[in-house]
């Protein structure tokens, strides 16, 4: 069900033409698929995304249908900021989840399937994940894939001085839990991938040296560890290959890492004697020994995504004000222009200076006059005010922002009514 980055634009497009859907974006990482969209008309979406998946990904809904969420409204905020501030992932804090929101909105700004409102919503959501890791201790320690393999890796080998890293896959997740392993001490590394320039690449990056693809078999012999993260379709390592290597390998151990998504090597093969394998749901046991005690941490990161959840929802239906403000922007200035006109045709012997006197004071207080009503209106889209109830004469005092004055219209009835006794007497 996931994205790979060369398929992104084309799912968006395919995506984005869709008439339900306004704008969307995808964020599709090694842990989650997820899309995000806009919808005039949301009472299908739901069938509209479910058959999109289907359709894209040549799979019967009935298979994972069962497997889906669906959030709308400010829930749907509220998910993409938790998902943006490392609460949703299965490392809890985890910094990737934060870089790879960042490149789901690059993505879709790049492929143009997002407008006003998915964009403050990709904007807000990256504050709050900057907010959570700025503002409280959620990503502190060892709260990622790499120091979790690292965990790993120790209570296999005790020490990691000297252990030699086989690397198949020059992707991102790759670099980062070698980076881990190499700073716990791990020396030798060895990187193959189908594209060499990128093996030679990331090698360079981390010390190591770039092998042909088809010679990492070889290298197997002597790895220590191996991570694999390659983009194969199919397992690139399985059991029967596997248990000969391991007779080869005269019993000695090995830590296999396999991150790909779908998987690089056999599950089956985790039986073999002395051949340690896990994959990235295997790490969610190590990660929740290491997030305990962070209760009070994540209570911190839930009260910054509500304060940000209020300001976007705020700013979203204010949006909702823009047509009338703009309406109301445009009739003010028509009116300054025509009454400049007509005093013009009356003042023709005025100087220019004095015009210009006349126009800033004209502008100055068509300002004034719609200052109050662009602001009720704008507060009141932002609130939610669906359920008051106004009179015409009730609205326009809210609206104008017009004093209460009962003691003076009570004192003009009087009046009045004391002038009609007068009249009848």
């Amino acid at each position: 069900m996931s994205f790979p980055e060369n398929r992104l634009p084309e799912a968006l497009s395919v995506l984005s033409r869709h008439p339900s859907i306004s704008e969307c974006a995808i964020l599709s990482t090694c842990n989650r698929t997820e899309i995000i969209a806009l919808s005039p008309q949301s009472d299908f979406l739901e069938d509209h995304l479910i058959c999109f998946l289907s359709e894209f990904h040549n799979i019967q809904p009935d298979i994972f249908r069962s497997h889906l969420y669906f959030h709308t409204g400010s829930i749907a905020v509220s998910h993409l900021f938790s998902v943006a501030a490392g609460l949703d992932s299965m490392v809890l804090g985890e910094p990737q989840i934060l870089k790879q929101v960042r490149d789901s909105f690059a993505a879709a700004l790049s492929a143009q399937s997002i407008g006003r409102v998915l964009n403050g919503l990709f904007r807000s959501a990256i504050t709050a994940g900057k907010r959570a890791r700025t503002e409280t201790q959620i990503g502190a320690g060892g709260f990622s894939v790499g120091h979790a393999a690292v965990e790993l890796a120790q209570s296999i080998f005790g020490s990691l001085n000297n252990a030699s890293i086989l690397i198949l896959g020059a992707g991102k997740m790759s670099e980062l839990t070698a980076n881990h392993l190499i700073s716990s001490g791990a020396k030798l590394i060895f990187v193959a991938n189908r594209t060499h320039e990128r093996a030679v690449s990331l090698a360079e990056k981390l010390g190591g040296k770039a092998i042909r693809y088809d010679d990492f078999p070889e290298k197997l012999l002597s790895a220590d560890i191996v991570i694999s993260s390659t983009s194969s379709p199919h397992f690139i390592l399985r059991k029967d290959g596997l248990a000969q290597m391991m007779r080869k390998r005269r019993g000695k151990p090995v830590f296999m890492i396999d991150i790909a998504l779908p998987r690089d090597i056999e599950p089956e093969a985790g039986n073999i004697e002395n051949l340690f394998l896990y994959d990235i749901d295997d790490l969610e046991e190590i990660v929740s020994d290491m997030v305990h005690g962070r209760e009070f941490e994540v209570q911190k990161v839930e009260r910054i995504i509500e304060e940000e959840v209020i300001k976007f929802m705020n700013w979203w239906r204010s949006l909702n004000a823009a047509p009338i403000v703009s309406q109301l922007q445009r009739k003010h200035n028509r009116l300054k222009e025509e009454e400049l006109a007509r005093l013009r045709r009356q003042l023709p012997d005025l100087s220019e200076h004095s015009w210009e006197c006349i126009e800033s004071a004209m502008k100055s207080l068509t300002t004034k006059i719609t200052r109050d009503p662009i602001g009720r209106l704008k507060e009141a889209a932002s609130a939610d005010e669906t359920s008051k109830q106004y009179t015409l004469l009730d609205a326009a005092q809210e609206i104008f922002a017009l004093p209460e004055e009962n003691d003076s219209f009570d004192t003009h009835s009087q009046s009045c009514a004391n002038t009609s006794e007068d009249v009848e007497s």
